[in-house]
């Protein structure tokens, strides 16, 4: 349930974190862009760790 209930959260952050770099972007801010866009692929991973318990 702790594992689910996480790994939920991060995916939800893991959209955020998408959703606001889309505007980053539009606006040539490209070094914000990437830094969300990377703590979006960080909380992807954290997601996969907490559903399936293992990474690859």
């Amino acid at each position: 349930m702790q594992r689910s209930i996480f790994g939920i959260f991060t995916a939800f952050l893991c959209a955020i974190c998408v959703l606001t770099a889309i505007p980053a972007f539009r606006r040539r801010r490209y070094g914000l862009g990437i830094l969300l866009l990377l703590n979006a692929f960080t909380n992807l991973v954290n997601t996969i760790h907490a559903f399936y318990g293992t990474l690859f």
